[in-house]
């Protein structure tokens, strides 16, 4: 439901690309902005389909750093040990020079629009590294599932980014309920 709620948000936007964790729920949740997204491109005046490329980016798997230090997804940073602390802040500099790469790529037109697909943790070491920020700011945000962020580039992927908005998650409705473990 988050995912689909979420593809309708970004319907007025005309995303070209989405990049996705290796995760099975971000691959879903790619999915299915994908297919909401080219079936809007139907719905217009001149009926031209629009294809979304879509591509995992292993960069963007914090999992497999949080199951070395037996975390959960759900985990925060400060909770880490300090060799898992720092092998996901490497994770996450790789990851935001990956998708930096991947805008900067020579077929992509200003003004495109990416969608980046992943847990939340991965999001929030996006977060950090636009910022310029040090691995010891990881403990600074928490971001809901289902949530959006938008990082703009206006001058380009060779600037720095610009955080239009963080955790938003006013589209989820009744569905941004966080839902608690069981103790």
């Amino acid at each position: 439901m988050q995912s689909q709620k979420t593809a309708e948000l970004l319907l007025d936007l005309r995303v070209s690309s989405i990049v996705c964790s290796p995760k099975t729920a971000s691959i879903e949740s790619s999915g299915v902005i994908s297919r909401v997204q080219e079936a809007a491109g139907c719905l217009g005046v001149d009926n031209v389909p629009h294809y979304v490329k879509t591509k995992q980016m292993n960069e963007l798997d914090v999992e497999s750093v949080l199951r070395k230090s037996n975390k959960d997804n759900d985990v925060i940073a400060s909770q880490l040990d300090e060799e898992a602390f720092s092998a996901l802040w490497n994770r996450s500099e790789k990851a935001w020079e990956s998708l930096l790469d991947e805008l900067s790529d020579e077929k992509s037109n200003p003004g495109e629009i990416m969608v980046v697909v992943g847990p939340a943790m991965t999001h929030i070491s996006l977060i950090a590294q636009c910022l310029n920020l040090t691995k010891e700011a990881l403990g600074l945000f928490h971001l809901d599932a289902g949530s959006i962020s938008v990082i703009d580039f206006p001058d380009g992927p060779s600037s720095k980014g610009v955080i239009r908005c963080t955790n938003y998650t006013a589209h989820l409705g009744r569905w941004s309920i966080p839902i608690t473990k069981p103790a």
